[in-house]
Protein backbone atom coordinates (compact mmCIF):
# COMPACT_ATOMS: atom_id res chain seq x y z
CA UNK A 1 0.00 0.00 0.00
CA UNK A 2 2.87 2.37 0.82
CA UNK A 3 4.52 1.60 -2.53
CA UNK A 4 1.30 2.36 -4.38
CA UNK A 5 0.99 5.72 -2.63
CA UNK A 6 4.62 6.51 -3.38
CA UNK A 7 4.15 5.56 -7.03
CA UNK A 8 1.01 7.67 -7.24
CA UNK A 9 2.85 10.57 -5.69
CA UNK A 10 5.73 10.26 -8.15
CA UNK A 11 3.28 10.07 -11.02
CA UNK A 12 1.51 13.22 -9.84
CA UNK A 13 4.83 15.02 -9.41
CA UNK A 14 5.86 14.05 -12.92
CA UNK A 15 2.55 15.34 -14.23
CA UNK A 16 3.06 18.59 -12.38
CA UNK A 17 6.60 18.88 -13.68
CA UNK A 18 5.38 18.21 -17.22
CA UNK A 19 2.73 20.88 -16.90
CA UNK A 20 5.27 23.31 -15.51
CA UNK A 21 7.66 22.56 -18.36
CA UNK A 22 4.87 23.11 -20.87
CA UNK A 23 4.01 26.42 -19.23
CA UNK A 24 7.64 27.56 -19.19
CA UNK A 25 8.08 26.46 -22.79
CA UNK A 26 4.94 28.30 -23.88
CA UNK A 27 6.03 31.47 -22.09
CA UNK A 28 9.47 31.20 -23.69
CA UNK A 29 7.97 30.76 -27.15
CA UNK A 30 5.61 33.69 -26.56
CA UNK A 31 8.54 35.82 -25.41
CA UNK A 32 10.58 34.86 -28.47
CA UNK A 33 7.63 35.63 -30.70
CA UNK A 34 7.16 39.03 -29.08
CA UNK A 35 10.85 39.78 -29.47
CA UNK A 36 10.76 38.70 -33.13
CA UNK A 37 7.71 40.90 -33.72
CA UNK A 38 9.43 43.84 -32.05
CA UNK A 39 12.55 43.34 -34.18
CA UNK A 40 10.39 43.18 -37.31
CA UNK A 41 8.57 46.34 -36.29
CA UNK A 42 11.83 48.18 -35.68
CA UNK A 43 13.22 46.94 -39.01
CA UNK A 44 10.03 48.02 -40.83
CA UNK A 45 10.18 51.48 -39.27
CA UNK A 46 13.85 51.80 -40.19
CA UNK A 47 13.10 50.74 -43.77
CA UNK A 48 10.20 53.21 -43.95
CA UNK A 49 12.46 56.01 -42.68
CA UNK A 50 15.10 55.08 -45.27
CA UNK A 51 12.52 55.12 -48.06
CA UNK A 52 11.14 58.48 -46.90
CA UNK A 53 14.66 59.90 -46.64
CA UNK A 54 15.52 58.59 -50.12
CA UNK A 55 12.33 60.08 -51.57
CA UNK A 56 12.95 63.41 -49.84
CA UNK A 57 16.56 63.45 -51.04
CA UNK A 58 15.45 62.63 -54.59
CA UNK A 59 12.86 65.42 -54.50
CA UNK A 60 15.43 67.91 -53.22
CA UNK A 61 17.88 66.82 -55.90
CA UNK A 62 15.21 67.16 -58.60
CA UNK A 63 14.31 70.63 -57.35
CA UNK A 64 17.98 71.64 -57.30
CA UNK A 65 18.52 70.32 -60.83
CA UNK A 66 15.39 72.11 -62.03
CA UNK A 67 16.64 75.37 -60.51
CA UNK A 68 20.07 74.87 -62.09
CA UNK A 69 18.44 74.22 -65.48
CA UNK A 70 16.30 77.34 -65.08
CA UNK A 71 19.34 79.47 -64.27
CA UNK A 72 21.29 77.95 -67.16
CA UNK A 73 18.39 78.56 -69.56
CA UNK A 74 18.14 82.14 -68.32
CA UNK A 75 21.87 82.68 -68.83
CA UNK A 76 21.67 81.21 -72.33
CA UNK A 77 18.68 83.40 -73.18
CA UNK A 78 20.44 86.53 -71.94
CA UNK A 79 23.57 85.55 -73.90
CA UNK A 80 21.54 84.98 -77.08
CA UNK A 81 19.76 88.31 -76.72
CA UNK A 82 23.08 90.07 -76.10
CA UNK A 83 24.66 88.43 -79.15
CA UNK A 84 21.63 89.28 -81.29
CA UNK A 85 21.68 92.89 -80.09
CA UNK A 86 25.39 93.16 -80.84
CA UNK A 87 24.87 91.61 -84.28
CA UNK A 88 22.01 93.99 -85.01
CA UNK A 89 24.04 97.00 -83.91
CA UNK A 90 27.00 95.86 -86.00
CA UNK A 91 24.84 95.31 -89.10
CA UNK A 92 23.16 98.69 -88.66
CA UNK A 93 26.54 100.35 -88.19
CA UNK A 94 27.90 98.67 -91.31
CA UNK A 95 24.80 99.68 -93.24
CA UNK A 96 25.18 103.32 -92.13
CA UNK A 97 28.88 103.34 -92.96
CA UNK A 98 28.29 101.87 -96.39
CA UNK A 99 25.38 104.23 -97.01
CA UNK A 100 27.56 107.20 -96.01
CA UNK A 101 30.38 105.96 -98.20
CA UNK A 102 27.95 105.47 -101.06
CA UNK A 103 26.57 108.97 -100.55
CA UNK A 104 30.05 110.47 -100.52
CA UNK A 105 30.86 108.54 -103.68
CA UNK A 106 27.75 109.94 -105.35
CA UNK A 107 28.62 113.46 -104.24
CA UNK A 108 32.13 113.01 -105.57
CA UNK A 109 30.83 111.72 -108.88
CA UNK A 110 28.42 114.65 -109.14
CA UNK A 111 31.26 117.07 -108.44
CA UNK A 112 33.38 115.41 -111.11
CA UNK A 113 30.51 115.58 -113.57
CA UNK A 114 30.01 119.29 -112.80
CA UNK A 115 33.71 120.06 -113.24
CA UNK A 116 33.81 118.08 -116.46
CA UNK A 117 30.77 119.95 -117.72
CA UNK A 118 32.36 123.28 -116.92
CA UNK A 119 35.53 122.28 -118.71
CA UNK A 120 33.60 121.14 -121.78
CA UNK A 121 31.97 124.06 -123.39
CA UNK A 122 29.35 123.63 -125.97
CA UNK A 123 27.85 120.58 -124.28
CA UNK A 124 24.09 120.81 -123.78
CA UNK A 125 23.11 121.12 -120.07
CA UNK A 126 20.37 118.53 -120.55
CA UNK A 127 22.98 115.91 -121.37
CA UNK A 128 24.88 116.76 -118.19
CA UNK A 129 21.72 116.47 -116.14
CA UNK A 130 20.91 113.16 -117.78
CA UNK A 131 24.40 111.88 -117.01
CA UNK A 132 24.06 112.95 -113.39
CA UNK A 133 20.69 111.22 -113.14
CA UNK A 134 22.18 108.03 -114.60
CA UNK A 135 25.04 108.09 -112.10
CA UNK A 136 22.67 108.62 -109.16
CA UNK A 137 20.30 105.95 -110.43
CA UNK A 138 23.16 103.50 -110.81
CA UNK A 139 24.32 104.16 -107.25
CA UNK A 140 20.80 103.88 -105.85
CA UNK A 141 20.15 100.68 -107.76
CA UNK A 142 23.40 99.23 -106.47
CA UNK A 143 22.37 100.00 -102.90
CA UNK A 144 18.81 98.72 -103.06
CA UNK A 145 19.56 95.90 -105.48
CA UNK A 146 22.65 94.41 -103.85
CA UNK A 147 23.63 95.78 -100.45
CA UNK A 148 20.23 96.00 -98.75
CA UNK A 149 19.17 92.45 -99.80
CA UNK A 150 22.51 91.14 -98.55
CA UNK A 151 21.92 92.78 -95.16
CA UNK A 152 18.40 91.37 -95.03
CA UNK A 153 19.68 87.89 -95.88
CA UNK A 154 22.25 88.08 -93.08
CA UNK A 155 19.59 89.22 -90.61
CA UNK A 156 17.27 86.40 -91.73
CA UNK A 157 20.13 83.88 -91.36
CA UNK A 158 20.89 85.17 -87.86
CA UNK A 159 17.21 84.92 -86.90
CA UNK A 160 16.99 81.37 -88.26
CA UNK A 161 20.16 80.40 -86.39
CA UNK A 162 18.67 81.77 -83.16
CA UNK A 163 15.42 79.88 -83.71
CA UNK A 164 17.35 76.66 -84.41
CA UNK A 165 19.42 77.13 -81.27
CA UNK A 166 16.31 77.71 -79.16
CA UNK A 167 14.62 74.64 -80.65
CA UNK A 168 17.71 72.51 -79.98
CA UNK A 169 17.90 73.78 -76.39
CA UNK A 170 14.19 73.09 -75.87
CA UNK A 171 14.51 69.56 -77.27
CA UNK A 172 17.55 68.92 -75.06
CA UNK A 173 15.62 70.13 -71.99
CA UNK A 174 12.66 67.89 -72.87
CA UNK A 175 14.93 64.88 -73.35
CA UNK A 176 16.72 65.58 -70.05
CA UNK A 177 13.39 65.97 -68.21
CA UNK A 178 12.08 62.71 -69.71
CA UNK A 179 15.27 60.89 -68.66
CA UNK A 180 14.97 62.25 -65.11
CA UNK A 181 11.32 61.18 -64.90
CA UNK A 182 12.22 57.70 -66.11
CA UNK A 183 15.04 57.45 -63.57
CA UNK A 184 12.69 58.57 -60.78
CA UNK A 185 10.12 55.95 -61.82
CA UNK A 186 12.82 53.29 -61.79
CA UNK A 187 13.96 54.31 -58.30
CA UNK A 188 10.36 54.23 -57.03
CA UNK A 189 9.78 50.81 -58.60
CA UNK A 190 12.94 49.41 -56.98
CA UNK A 191 11.91 50.87 -53.61
CA UNK A 192 8.44 49.33 -53.98
CA UNK A 193 9.94 45.93 -54.83
CA UNK A 194 12.22 46.13 -51.80
CA UNK A 195 9.26 47.08 -49.58
CA UNK A 196 7.17 44.19 -50.89
CA UNK A 197 10.06 41.75 -50.42
CA UNK A 198 10.58 42.94 -46.85
CA UNK A 199 6.83 42.67 -46.18
CA UNK A 200 6.75 39.11 -47.56
CA UNK A 201 9.74 38.22 -45.41
CA UNK A 202 8.07 39.58 -42.28
CA UNK A 203 4.85 37.74 -43.06
CA UNK A 204 6.76 34.48 -43.59
CA UNK A 205 8.58 34.94 -40.26
CA UNK A 206 5.32 35.72 -38.48
CA UNK A 207 3.66 32.66 -40.01
CA UNK A 208 6.58 30.47 -38.95
CA UNK A 209 6.43 31.87 -35.42
CA UNK A 210 2.67 31.26 -35.32
CA UNK A 211 3.15 27.66 -36.45
CA UNK A 212 5.77 27.11 -33.76
CA UNK A 213 3.45 28.56 -31.12
CA UNK A 214 0.51 26.45 -32.29
CA UNK A 215 2.50 23.20 -32.44
CA UNK A 216 1.61 20.72 -29.63
CA UNK A 217 4.22 20.53 -26.91
CA UNK A 218 6.09 17.27 -26.28
CA UNK A 219 4.47 15.40 -23.41
CA UNK A 220 6.60 14.76 -20.38
CA UNK A 221 8.25 11.35 -20.40
CA UNK A 222 6.78 9.07 -17.82
CA UNK A 223 9.34 6.98 -16.04
CA UNK A 224 6.95 5.02 -13.84
CA UNK A 225 6.80 1.24 -14.06
CA UNK A 226 4.13 -0.39 -16.20
CA UNK A 227 2.88 -2.11 -13.07
CA UNK A 228 2.02 1.15 -11.39
CA UNK A 229 -1.67 1.75 -11.01
CA UNK A 230 -3.09 5.23 -11.61
CA UNK A 231 -5.15 6.46 -8.64
CA UNK A 232 -8.85 6.63 -9.20
CA UNK A 233 -9.02 10.46 -8.96
CA UNK A 234 -8.78 13.50 -11.20
CA UNK A 235 -6.93 15.55 -8.58
CA UNK A 236 -3.21 15.73 -9.49
CA UNK A 237 -2.41 16.30 -5.81
CA UNK A 238 -4.16 13.14 -4.71
CA UNK A 239 -2.07 11.07 -2.34
CA UNK A 240 -0.13 13.98 -0.91
CA UNK A 241 -2.27 14.02 2.25
CA UNK A 242 -1.11 10.54 3.12
CA UNK A 243 2.52 11.66 3.52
Amino acid sequence: MSEEKESSLLFNLRELMGLEEDRVRGEEEARLQREAGERERIAAEALKRQEEEAARSAAEQDAQQAEERRLQDEEERVARERDEAQLRVRLEQEAREKADAHGRQLDHERELATISAQQRKGVHPGLLAAAAVLVISAGTGSYFGFYKPAVERREAAALQARMDAERSAREADEARAAAEIEAQKRIEAEAEQARLAEKAKREAQAAAAARRAAAPSTPARRRGSSKQRKPNTDDPLAGLDSL
